[in-house]
């Protein structure tokens, strides 16, 4: 299974315990395959470092992350929702063949797929990885 999470995902899994940790966690060593964008990265950088004053280089989870899963490469190219962090979302996850997307974020999950690609909640993706690994 390949997904991307989002930004939010990413962060509620770095900083707190709960869904989006787990979630995060069933990326390694497993038969998920999360992909990332330079977009991702950067934007998770920024926010950890502007909202929550965390340097994203004091994060192992974050460096090991990073290390451990594939990255896609493009210049921006879609215009399908009104915010653009929810287009670079949606970018990563065509130019990443990922078959999901996990979101907190409304208007993504209101979209419910696009090209085959569904979005999901925290909750649906964890519920779904057990699906798959059992």
């Amino acid at each position: 299974m390949r997904w991307v999470l989002d930004t939010n995902v990413i962060i509620s899994a770095l900083l707190f315990d709960g869904l989006p940790e787990q979630l995060l966690l069933k990326s390694f060593n497993g038969p998920h395959q999360l992909v990332l964008s330079s977009y991702i990265i950067t934007e998770t950088s920024r926010i950890l470092e502007n909202k929550f004053g965390v340097e994203s280089s004091d994060l192992l989870l974050l460096q090991q992350f990073l290390n451990e899963n594939e990255l896609a490469y493009f210049d921006p190219f879609l215009d399908v929702l009104m915010d653009e962090p929810d287009n670079r979302i949606l970018e990563t996850a065509v130019k990443g063949r990922a078959q999901y997307v996990a979101t907190g974020d409304k208007q993504l999950l209101a979209l419910k797929s696009y090209q085959g690609i569904e979005m999901l909640t925290v909750a649906e993706g964890l519920e779904l990885t057990k699906n798959l690994t059992t």
